[in-house]
């Protein structure tokens, strides 16, 4: 875990990189579980650290979470999916955040997880805590827990390969490797959205494909829904008050069809509900939405009703109408 950047040795079965397979989460998983109940002896010498360095090694410096999880992928003939060849999490995290693929929510399978077992902030990976451990997600389950695939894990001072329940609140963050697209985490549920504008609502807008509203036109009302979960939402009147929250939408229902009462909105805020058939196919989701005040370009981008990392927790500037609003999902 705290060992230096290491280069690899190849091991018996190991699928050759460019070899015509499918590298997919399942793949990766498939050969994880394989390896459960697997143990190192005294002290540390086990398969994973052996291919690792090329050679038989043991000791307490060789902690082997991170070789074993190198070792699954290389496997699979899917090494560079890794992005580099280290012993060492916060390097194996830092490869992943350096290429784009370091994700802080919205866990999916067949993300490489990484856990902080103490709150020491990351100056390796800025805006994670100091990676302690590593493992392979097998699920993402609805109680705010994963069921993960690990090395050198278990009461045993050697470790073993185990599955393991973990608690959302070790985790300091994730890598998605860059899986064919034949994995099985499936499509985003969609967002359609409408809104109100010169006293007449306009077409319906799916994700990002276009902006509900008119350039100079103050929109009035929203309505949104999305094909799977739930959102609620409200808007801020200018000059005046946050509306109630809605959950519906029917622009025909004044009560819970959509937020407005038909003037000039300034915020929006918005918050999705992910159900458990999402979380297993795509992780937790946020709202993710923006709008632009009149005679302006969009403010940066909301999630649900976020407040760190500079969020206001809505979308919007009191005492500025706005004319244009997008809205879709994201992790």
């Amino acid at each position: 875990m705290k060992q230096a950047l290491s280069q690899f040795a190849d091991g018996e079965g190991a699928v050759q990189e460019g070899d015509e397979m499918a590298v997919n989460a399942d793949r990766i998983i498939s050969i994880a579980r394989a390896e459960i109940g697997t143990k190192a002896t005294n002290i540390k010498k086990c398969k994973y650290n052996n291919w690792f360095y090329g050679t038989t090694v043991s000791g307490s410096g060789y902690d082997w979470c991170e070789t074993f999880v190198q070792w699954v992928f290389h496997q699979a003939g899917a090494s560079s999916l890794l992005y580099t060849k280290t012993a060492n999490c916060g390097y194996a995290a830092k490869a992943f955040q350096d290429h784009g693929r370091l994700k802080m929510s919205g866990f999916k399978r067949g993300d490489v997880v990484f856990f902080h077992w103490t709150n020491e902030r990351s100056t390796l990976v800025p805006g994670t805590y100091v990676s302690d451990h590593v493992g392979i997600i097998e699920s993402v389950n609805g109680d705010n827990t994963i069921t993960t695939i690990e090395g050198n894990t278990g009461s045993s001072s050697n470790g073993e390969v185990m599955r393991r329940v973990r608690s959302l609140a070790t985790v300091s963050c994730a890598g998605r490797p860059a899986y064919d697209g034949s994995d099985s985490s499936g499509d985003l549920p969609a967002v359609h959205y409408r809104v109100r504008c010169g006293g007449r609502w306009l077409p319906s807008v799916t994700d990002l494909s276009d902006y509900a509203g008119v350039t100079g036109e103050a929109i009035t009302d929203v309505a949104i829904r999305v094909s799977e979960g739930a959102v609620k939402y409200r808007v801020h009147v200018m000059g005046g008050r946050w509306l109630p929250y809605v959950t519906g939408c029917d622009i025909n229902d004044d009560e819970n069809g959509y937020a407005g009462d038909h003037k000039p909105i300034d915020a929006i805020e918005v918050y999705y509900d992910t159900p458990s058939s999402v979380v297993k196919r795509c992780g937790w989701l946020k709202a993710k939405y923006r709008v632009a005040p009149i005679g302006n370009y969009y403010f940066p981008w909301q999630y649900d009703d976020e407040t760190s990392s500079g969020q206001d927790g809505y979308a919007g500037e009191f005492g500025r109408r706005i004319d244009w609003f997008q809205m879709t999902l994201s992790d």
